[in-house]
C-alpha cells in the first residue's frame, strides 16, 4: 500500500533528501537548512509552529518533516498556496519537487505539495488524505506509460499527482553529455542548443 498526505491549510510538507549529508561548513543539511532555518523563522516570528514531525523516507538517509502552523493557508489563495511552498523550499525541501510543486500552484492544481510513504506516519495527529494499493514507489515516467499505452495507471496518482515534471517543464535528457563552457556577455542560442554526447565527435543541436 501507499500513502498519501496532502498539505492541510495548517502544514508545511518537506521532503528532506540525504538529511545527514555535510553542507559547506561541514554540519548536516538537517540541520543547517531544517532546524536551524526553522529556529530562526519562529524566533523571528515570521513561522508560528504548533508542531514538528520528522519522520524516515522510503529512501535511506531521507526524511520526511510536516510542520504544523497556529496559523491557516488558504489553498484556493494563490498567493498563500506560493507563500507556503517557499517555506518548504527555505526550509531544505528538495528543490526538484518544489519547483514543480510551484508550477502546479500557479496552474491551479488543488494538491501541489504532498507526500507519498509506504507506510502511515506513526501516532500522526492525523489519517492519511488517501491511499493505493501499489507497493512501489510511484514512477511518473512509468505511470505515463501506462496511460499512452492504454493501460490504466494508480487512479490515485492521476487523481492528486496529475502532471509530470517533463510536462511542466520539458523532458530532461538522460544522455552522457560533455561539457560546454559558455562565453560572458552575450550567448549565443546556437550554443546553448548545442548537445555534445560521450563517445561522439561532432555536437548537435536540438
Amino acid at each position: 500500500m501507499s500513502y498519501w498526505y496532502v498539505a492541510h491549510d495548517d502544514e508545511l510538507l518537506l521532503d528532506l533528501d540525504d538529511y545527514m549529508r555535510p553542507t559547506k561548513t561541514g554540519c548536516p543539511w538537517g540541520e543547517a537548512f531544517f532546524r536551524r532555518r526553522l529556529r530562526n523563522a519562529m524566533a523571528a516570528g515570521k513561522l508560528k509552529v504548533s508542531e514538528v514531525w520528522l519522520v524516515r523516507s522510503t529512501s535511506e538517509r531521507h526524511f520526511h518533516a510536516i510542520v504544523r502552523t497556529s496559523s491557516f493557508i488558504n489553498r484556493s489563495d494563490l498567493a498563500a498556496q506560493v507563500s507556503r511552498l517557499i517555506w518548504q523550499l527555505h526550509l531544505g525541501s528538495d528543490l526538484y519537487r518544489g519547483r514543480a510543486d510551484l508550477m502546479r500552484a500557479v496552474r491551479g492544481f488543488p494538491c501541489a505539495s504532498l507526500l507519498i510513504r509506504d507506510e502511515p506516519i506513526p501516532n500522526f495527529y492525523r489519517k492519511p488524505d488517501a491511499q493505493c494499493d501499489c507497493t512501489k514507489k510511484h514512477s511518473t515516467e512509468e505511470q505515463f506509460n501506462i496511460v499512452n499505452s492504454g493501460g490504466i495507471a494508480c487512479p490515485v496518482f492521476q487523481q492528486l499527482r496529475g502532471v509530470s515534471p517533463w510536462e511542466l517543464f520539458g523532458p530532461s535528457s538522460k544522455e552522457s553529455e560533455k561539457f560546454i563552457p559558455l562565453p560572458a556577455g552575450r550567448v549565443p542560442l546556437e550554443l546553448v542548443m548545442s548537445k555534445f554526447i560521450e563517445g561522439e565527435e561532432n555536437g548537435t543541436s536540438g
